[in-house]
């Protein structure tokens, strides 16, 4: 079981009660959500708080909401596909996150490094001239080989394959 700690928006878009703290079984930990309205479209980031490994979903209408939880799991499956990781990993992962629950946020420094990204994510979308134009599987890729420095200036993604390792 993981928990995708929220912030206020999504608890607000998401509409169902939330849990108390949860302590995760899996290597990756838990995962931060925040809502980011780009060309006046709902994406959602998602940040796994050990590794920094971030994706974001774009588009996302009020009954997608409901189920957050199936969208996190294929856009964590697509994204980790894109990285290259083996079938035997991405199977790893897949199979720990079946049962999703939703609580408040609970680390400020997570929600920074979210910040920096969303404004990367921002500058990018500018960049390209909108969201139709923006390869977000591309753009993902990017953001998780920044170095950040929560994580010593290291790169999310090859903490994500120390862990899976």
């Amino acid at each position: 079981m993981i928990a995708i700690q929220c912030t206020q928006k999504i608890l607000k878009e998401v509409g169902q009660e939330f849990q108390g703290a949860i302590i995760p079984t899996v290597p990756l930990g838990c995962w931060h959500a925040n809502l980011l309205i780009l060309d006046r479209r709902k994406c959602v980031l998602f940040t796994n708080d050990k590794t920094r490994y971030s994706f974001l979903v774009p588009g996302l209408k009020k009954p997608d909401f409901k189920m957050l939880d199936e969208i996190f799991r294929q856009g964590l499956f697509r994204n980790l596909i894109r990285d290259g990781f083996s079938q035997e990993a991405i199977e790893k992962v897949l199979d720990e996150i079946r049962e999703v629950v939703f609580t408040r946020t609970s680390s400020r420094s997570v929600l920074g490094t979210m910040n920096d990204m969303a404004n990367i994510i921002k500058w990018t979308v500018l960049d390209e001239g909108g969201m139709l134009n923006v390869d977000v599987v591309e753009m993902n890729s990017k953001l998780n080989r920044m170095p950040l420095g929560p994580l010593d200036y290291k790169f999310a993604i090859d903490q994500v394959r120390e862990a899976l390792a």
